[in-house]
């Protein structure tokens, strides 16, 4: 009798990738085992309130990882403004001479001058392009993504239907902070603070506190209710639980969240995470222990309340804890009372009376949470004092007293409600210096090739060293539109409505194209109108959502050639990865007879991004809403002279939204706690609400977005078409208040302009 070995089942290994805000840090995450780490590329990643490192640090740390025979992979993933663009290109020809493994980006503009310029240069598709289907990741593979990491919002289920559809090689984001809304179509940092998400610059309202608006009123009073919650804060993600799911489902990296977290964060994640990858293969009998000191490394890792994420459908219902401020670290009291010195200590420091949950002592840093407010203060902590008497250490259910030195006595009231943080007890590592850093010192870079810069600044038409605009981007005249009869030179005016009910309705405007959601009502009624003999023809858009998941692009397929049979060949889309539904034979552009338009959420900020979308057969895109005026004007003003018009087709038009109520979230999850459509307000009495749809959950302002109040300047700085969005809302009301913003007469509406009229950071 012969026997055989056991059949050895060869497993794909999955990446373990940490992320890293400075060196200590990177040096953390390769000593606990990361495959790679990655980082942020200078002036021009998500995360622009952490240090840049230099060009000479990204080499030494290149070279360090590639000599273990492990990845650095470069964050470059900003959106890039069109005075960015010149340093975009510096920072491609350097990195392309350092080599890092892989850019990680978001930006058109920047796939295209990295493509043109850089091929030699890896790309990965950043989760900021909200890619949450098969379709979406092939294409971005066929347009030359390497890798595309994954939306957030995405089930194990759904993660490994998509690597069965398609060829893409998947990143999901294992552990670490989750936003509300779905990366890459945040826009209430930006259209209600001037800090975009998209720029790495956001303040967090989903971390604030809202309330419910009684009903029948409108306003709250200045001192903001008691009953706020934290209705949008969401738990951090720890998937420390289904990585052999994860395997099973295509994963090729895990992705830990954190370029801003310290030493000892990146430290505990990583060491955590390595044991439970490495538990997947180890004997069984060493598993248990293995997981169970992974465990107790996240807990050391001082993060939010930790949850499964999406992974498993039907558990996202405690997502968000309404009453929990979402403020990471571990809470270690409440409290009590704030004592502020009087006017006989003048310059003397608060201090807290604090009932402990748990031990703290002299030296750790703390964060001081404002329930109220929202607001944040960190100190370290150098007075504790407990029955008058100074002490090192504070035991759980003790009430001690806490002094703030450093704090001025006017940043808190005696009236203080809030909790107290144990945030990072691993400062002073921060600031040890290391073989790398003596290392970075000596990386001797070569020089940048300033004439082919300037070579390359020209042929994207921008502006060179010592060259002048051929106008000044503040008064150059409209191009004439190719297709406009008679070459009038004046925008289109475009409106988007909620109905085929509302194409009878009267415009304070002539109406060029109607823009209409495709959606089973609207699609069901638009065919029965077909038969009438009667039906108002007109130039009709089909817009689609910004979200299609799996499950729902079936249907979208259908109502496309459902649409299409009745002979209209207009769409409108709001990702690039639905150009993949509008493509023949797998290819990458627009087929023949099909105009296609991109909405706002196509995220374009630059001329090479316009350039982008006009190579791939467009026949329009809209502008992004975040842009200021000096950017939205330099940007069309290069894009008019750039020459470049894709084959058999006119010149691709770019429009702006003038006017509309626009997404601030757009988010999956519609929790428990969510009280229908009543209004919510904010501290500052801002008030927004709920509309759900199919998709997707979206937050809205009640008050307008409008650049109506603009529209004669912008009609002259190079836009093909405007867009008034009246389809939220009673439309005759919408219409009174667009027709009051153009004219500037009577009582005008309340409204926001974004950044039109500053400056977008």
């Amino acid at each position: 009798m012969t026997t055989t070995a056991p059949i050895s089942v060869s497993r794909p290994k999955m990446e373990l990738l940490a992320p890293a805000g400075t060196l200590p840090a990177f040096e953390a995450a390769v000593q606990e085992g990361a495959d790679a780490v990655y980082i942020g590329a200078p002036g021009l990643n998500a995360r622009a309130l952490a240090r840049d490192f230099t060009f000479g640090e990204i080499a030494a740390m290149t070279r360090f990882v590639q000599d273990k025979g492990k990845k650095l992979y470069v964050a470059m993933n900003s959106l890039m403004k069109e005075g960015e663009v010149r340093l975009a290109l510096e920072t491609l020809a350097m990195l392309s001479k350092i080599g890092p493994d892989a850019l990680i980006i978001q930006d058109l503009g920047i796939l295209h001058l990295a493509q043109r310029f850089f091929p030699n240069l890896p790309l990965h598709a950043s989760t900021l392009m909200t890619v949450n289907n098969a379709m979406a990741a092939s294409y971005l593979t066929a347009l030359g993504f390497r890798r595309i990491v994954l939306a957030r919002e995405l089930s194990l289920a759904e993660i490994r239907t998509i690597h069965q559809r398609s060829d893409a090689a998947l990143e999901i984001f294992i552990h670490g902070a989750m936003c509300y809304s779905y990366s890459g179509l945040c826009r209430f940092s930006s259209l209600h603070g001037g800090k975009s998400s998209l720029r790495g610059q956001c303040v967090q309202p989903c971390r604030r506190r809202y309330d419910w608006l009684p009903s029948g009123k409108r306003s709250v009073a200045a001192n903001f209710s008691k009953g706020g919650s934290y209705l949008f804060s969401m738990n951090d993600l720890s998937g420390i639980d289904y990585l052999a799911e994860a395997r099973k489902a295509g994963v090729v990296s895990l992705k830990i969240e954190g370029r801003l977290k310290s030493v000892a964060y990146v430290r505990n994640t990583v060491r955590a995470y390595r044991l439970a990858l490495d538990a997947l293969d180890a004997p069984v009998e060493q598993r248990q222990g293995m997981l169970k000191a992974a465990s107790q490394c996240l807990d050391e890792a001082l993060g939010r309340k930790r949850s499964s994420g999406f992974f498993i459908a039907g558990r996202e219902q405690g997502l968000i804890v309404p009453h929990l401020s979402g403020s990471t670290g571990e809470v270690i009291g409440k409290v009590l009372r704030v004592e502020v010195p009087k006017g006989r200590k003048p310059g003397g420091a608060p201090s807290l009376q604090v009932l402990l949950q748990a031990t703290v002592n002299l030296g750790d840093r703390l964060r001081l949470y404002d329930e109220r407010t929202g607001d944040r203060k960190s100190f370290s902590l150098r007075s504790l004092e407990v029955n008058g008497k100074k002490v090192d250490r504070g035991q759980s259910g003790q009430t001690v007293t806490i002094g703030l030195y450093g704090m001025e006595s006017g940043s808190l009231r005696s009236s203080f409600q809030g909790v107290l943080f144990r945030v990072d007890v691993s400062g002073r590592a921060e600031n040890q210096k290391s073989a790398l850093v003596r290392s970075a010192a000596q990386v001797q870079l070569p020089p940048l090739d300033g004439v082919g810069i300037e070579k390359m600044l020209a042929a994207v038409s921008q502006p060179v060293a010592g060259g002048k605009e051929s106008a000044s981007v503040q008064s150059r005249p409209r191009r004439q539109g190719p297709d406009r009869a008679g070459g009038s030179s004046a925008p289109e005016w475009w409106i988007r409505v909620h109905s085929l009910e509302a194409l009878g309705q009267r415009y304070p405007f002539k109406v060029a194209k109607v823009v209409l959601d495709l959606n089973k009502r609207n699609v069901g009624q638009y065919l029965q109108y077909q038969m009438r003999k009667n039906f108002r023809q007109t130039s009709l858009i089909w817009a689609l959502p910004p979200v299609i998941n799996e499950g729902l692009l079936p249907w979208y397929q259908e109502a496309i050639v459902q649409v299409l049979d009745q002979g209209r060949g207009r769409f409108q889309i709001s990702h690039i990865g639905q150009i993949a539904l509008f493509t023949v034979d797998g290819g990458s552009d627009v087929a023949a007879g099909i105009e296609l338009y991109g909405d706002s959420t196509c995220n374009v900020l630059n001329n090479p991004a316009l350039q982008a979308w006009a190579a791939r057969g467009m026949s329009g895109v809209q502008f992004s809403l975040e842009t200021d005026r000096s950017n939205l004007s330099a940007a069309l003003a290069h894009y008019a002279g750039s020459g470049r018009t894709p084959t058999g087709q006119g010149r691709m038009q770019v429009g702006l939204q003038l006017y509309g109520r626009p997404p601030l979230f757009t988010a999956r999850l519609d929790a428990p706690h969510f009280q229908g459509h009543r209004t919510l307000v904010s501290s500052r009495g801002e008030r927004y609400y709920l509309d759900r749809q199919d998709e997707a959950v979206y937050v809205r302002s009640h008050a307008a977005f409008s650049l109506l109040q603009f529209a004669g300047d912008l009609a002259k700085i190079g836009l093909d078409y405007f867009v008034v969005d009246v389809s939220q809302g009673q439309l005759k009301k919408e219409c009174a208040e667009v027709t009051a913003l153009l004219s500037g007469r009577g009582d005008l509406p309340e409204v926001f302009s974004g950044n039109y009229a500053g400056i977008l950071s």
